[in-house]
């Protein structure tokens, strides 16, 4: 049963689209610089009730996000609200939370951060980029084939796991690998704002093995060349 209809629902349909007893629960607030409460309350409800109606499933899985950790979004309204919807769904007797860093794929979401990035160079418009931010970015299929292999461990219940990227990248990193892929130069000014923070991938890296997911040196041009590359 899949809850939702953006990246990650499309990403899960093909394994658990049709189960009876799993729920992929992939609806929510998707900009995260939201501030509007009612958009807020409305993912509230509509989880309150897909919790509810899959108490006797056997696992029910929530997307929270890893920016929990970094200190300059953690106080944020976007990520206190996602704190408080993974605090609703841990009364779920089978309850799994899978937290992402960010995710790449096809996607008309504008919130992005490489589809941002992708409309600034590919219109060859001006923007700012943070020298000190670092972002951690994997590939939609890979969040779904470790997410399946964590959903199949029956044992993995009542649980948290962090399923990102082995390494960061600069968001300069990230604007090169844009520009390789697109065929232009970005138009953009560095200016001395931005952190890094470390999300520990332990609980996730059996995982990570066992769905051959590997983020080798070549894992942020690949993935960028694939959704980007030939727009």
């Amino acid at each position: 049963m899949i809850i939702g209809s953006g990246l990650l629902a499309r990403a899960f349909e093909p394994e658990f689209g049709r189960s009876r007893t799993i729920c992929i629960y992939s609806a929510g607030v998707s900009n995260s610089a939201c501030e509007d409460p009612g958009e807020f309350e409305r993912e509230h409800q509509r989880l309150a009730e897909a919790l509810q109606s899959t108490r006797d499933y056997e696992a029910f899985v929530y997307f929270g996000t890893c920016s929990v950790m970094d200190p300059e979004a953690v106080h944020t309204r976007y990520v206190q609200h996602k704190l408080r919807m993974e605090q609703y769904v841990s009364a779920h007797p089978r309850h799994l939370i899978l937290r992402l860093p960010q995710v790449v794929g096809r996607t008309p979401n504008p919130h992005t951060l490489l589809n941002f990035l992708y409309a600034r160079i590919s219109r060859s418009e001006a923007f700012r980029v943070w020298r000190h931010a670092r972002r951690n970015i994997i590939d939609v299929r890979d969040v779904a084939a470790v997410g399946a292999e964590l959903i199949r461990h029956s044992d993995l219940r009542r649980a948290t796991v962090n399923v990102a990227n082995s390494r960061s990248y600069a968001v300069t990193e990230i604007v090169a690998a844009l520009e390789r892929a697109v065929g232009k130069s970005a138009v953009y000014e560095v200016v001395d704002r931005g952190s890094s923070y470390e999300i520990d991938i332990t609980r996730a890296r059996p995982f990570l093995e066992r769905a051959g997911v590997l983020f080798d040196d070549g894992y942020l041009q690949r993935i960028v060349d694939e959704y980007y590359g030939k727009q």
